[in-house]
């Protein structure tokens, strides 16, 4: 069985609906293509659950998309993409960062963002509810097809949740699942995810393993890939909920 999370792609678990979707434009609305891909399906990160924690893993390399062709962003040397609180685990992938216009015109990082909200809020849904909010209050200039995507997981009366998010200046798209065993689920880069589609107990192990394993995987995608958009340190944490 493919236990990645990738387009098209439905993860074999109990309790798959969306619990909250919003859409502010009609589904009409043609994207612009000639963007299409333009900074998605970049990093590597994702949550593995187990009975009583969630491990949840990440690359840290950023990636600009300069005169067609990516490369590396030496602005920012080591990008942060799993994060927790007391209360839950989440990690981030795709747009790492984006700009406002007018009067407070600057560059928002989704690292900061996420270090200065998380802690405000009991539940990884909410916080994706304020991240949208907070897109609609400031013009941006993300693209209608650039996406900021999310994995969450929580263990709430013994019940382990997995979240998922992908918000835009224009939708909310939350959808939860209930694990019932012991589950990976990950996203970015498409080679990756193939990759650990057919290893998938390569993430089913220890912090210091799937470290291990994911680095691994970026040494061959070095040799194999003209451009890696994976790599930088991998970051490995361990969530168990508060007792």
């Amino acid at each position: 069985m493919h236990y990645g999370f990738s387009e098209g792609y439905k993860p074999h678990l109990n309790g798959d609906y969306p619990i909250y979707t919003q859409t502010s434009l009609s589904d009409k609305i043609t994207e612009n293509t000639k963007e299409k891909g333009r900074r998605e399906h970049m990093s590597f990160v994702g949550l593995t659950f187990f009975k009583d924690h969630i491990i949840g893993y990440g690359d840290t390399k950023s990636s600009r998309f300069v005169d067609g062709a990516f490369q590396d962003d030496k602005k920012r040397q080591r990008v942060l993409k799993i994060f927790k609180t007391r209360d839950y685990i989440v990690c981030t992938y795709d747009i790492n960062s984006f700009k406002t216009v007018g009067e407070d015109s600057k560059e928002i990082f989704i690292e900061d963002w996420l270090k200065e909200n998380m802690n405000e809020v009991t539940y990884p849904e909410d916080l994706f509810k304020r991240f949208h909010d907070y897109l609609m209050k400031h013009e941006n200039l993300l693209a209608l097809n650039e996406y900021v995507r999310f994995f969450a997981g929580y263990i709430e009366m013994g019940q382990r949740v997995y979240v998922k998010a992908a918000i835009n200046k224009m939708e909310l798209s939350i959808k939860r699942q209930y694990v019932v065993e012991p589950f990976p689920v990950y996203g970015g880069a498409n080679e990756y995810v193939e990759y650990f589609n057919k290893n998938p107990m390569l993430l089913m192990s220890n912090e210091q393993d799937i470290k291990e394993n994911i680095k691994q995987a970026v040494n061959k995608f070095d040799e194999e890939l003209p451009y890696n958009p994976v790599g930088g340190d991998i970051i490995v944490k361990t969530w168990n909920p508060q007792k």
